[in-house]
């Protein structure tokens, strides 16, 4: 994975492409503590001031609730939209009727913007890390596949067999290339990894045009439009990524006025110098962060929530295409979420991978391992 919100994006990829080649360095876990912790303070301490320099010139951004959990954002974007719209009060009503059929339960980390009226304005948001594996082995599987579907043409043609064995010479082929990454490893492009939605901001129109928001964003130092989509259909909002260059100075001397965070001392970080260690590790990194900004009006942020484009149930779909590509890819999300867990708990020293690219195993196996990391009993009905 390719994480273009963090400043040592580089560094993280080189160690989650040795990971699933099963190559471990003794070094790994610390490093990607610090990756993790570091670059995700200052990838969000970029994001709040990217939204301070905005508001001025666009929206009232400075009113906020903090979101915990889904349901608590759709229960805000609910009662934050009195618009007169048969279609959006609606949708409202039904879901006032049984919010728990709107997949409400999975946690965020999130802030919703709203004005003096209590009117939402926007929201940003950090995705959390099942996600991120969830979207890494995504496109690696759309990477593998094509290799996956060639050898099995080949082999189709080798010994003569039509499309009625197509699943036989698929798993065959799967079990070609995993006997390859097995004896080599793998290494997967920068290019086809990037991940560039892991730091979020939606904006809601409000009058406001794509020029004048486009206009307002290049006026801003250190921002760049990089790339703009404009999605139109079942979901309709316009799509940026903007490039932030980060002052490194302000990052740590933001980062030295905060009180010291117990959670990071829990992960194993430098107790007496965390500030110094943040420091000099902030120093070895790039300079800037991409935000994934998406521009849109109330009323389609009301369908992405709990309407015809509903962000869940895109999610499943996603997850049902996954489960074609066989257990190279399941495998892949096993090893980054192993990875990100290593990073958030308190183990600093592993003796192995558990997971392996090659291997069969069934979610627990994963369980099982994160647990160890937090030194969790395991679950068992008896004592034996």
């Amino acid at each position: 994975m390719y994480i273009s919100a963090f400043l040592h994006k580089d560094k993280l990829f080189e160690i989650t492409n040795r990971w699933l080649s099963n190559e471990l360095d003794p070094v790994d876990p610390l490093q990607i503590t610090r990756i993790i912790t570091y670059d995700s303070f200052v990838a969000w301490e970029r994001l709040l001031l990217f939204i301070k320099e905005l508001n001025p010139f666009l929206t009232n951004l400075t009113q906020f609730k903090r979101i915990a959990t889904k349901n608590e954002l759709k229960d805000f974007i609910c009662n934050a939209t009195d618009i007169d719209n048969s279609r959006v009060q609606h949708l409202i009503s039904e879901y006032m009727k049984l919010p728990e059929f709107y997949y409400v339960g999975s946690p965020l980390a999130a802030l919703a913007y709203y004005d003096n009226q209590g009117h939402m304005t926007g929201m940003c948001r950090f995705k959390r890390v099942k996600r991120i594996a969830e979207k890494a082995s995504r496109y690696a599987a759309l990477h593998i596949a094509d290799k996956v579907r060639l050898t099995a043409a080949r082999l189709a043609t080798q010994i003569g067999k039509g499309n009625e064995n197509a699943k036989e010479l698929v798993e065959q082929a799967e079990k070609e290339h995993l006997l390859e990454f097995k004896r080599n490893g793998i290494s997967l492009p920068a290019a086809n990894m990037t991940i560039k939605d892991v730091l979020g901001l939606k904006l809601i129109k409000n009058g406001i045009s794509e020029e004048q928001l486009e206009s307002v964003i290049s006026g801003l130092p250190g921002a760049t439009i990089i790339e703009k989509e404009v999605h139109t259909g079942s979901y309709n909002a316009v799509h940026y990524v903007v490039e932030l260059t980060v002052d490194l100075d302000y990052m740590s001397k933001r980062f030295k006025s905060r009180p010291p965070s117990d959670a990071y001392r829990y992960r194993g970080l430098p107790a007496n110098n965390l500030s110094r260690d943040f420091e000099w590790f902030l120093y070895s990194g790039s300079n800037t962060v991409q935000v994934d900004l998406i521009f849109t009006t109330i009323e389609e942020l009301v369908e992405s929530e709990i309407g015809r484009s509903m962000h869940e149930t895109r999610i499943f779909k996603q997850r049902r295409q996954q489960n074609v590509y066989g257990n190279i890819t399941i495998n892949i999300e096993y090893i980054i979420e192993y990875l990100l867990a290593v990073g958030m708990s308190p183990t600093k020293q592993i003796d192995d991978i558990p997971i392996k690219i090659w291997g069969r195993y069934l979610p627990d196996t994963l369980g099982y391992n994160i647990r160890k990391l937090y030194e969790l009993p395991e679950y068992s009905i008896v004592d034996y």
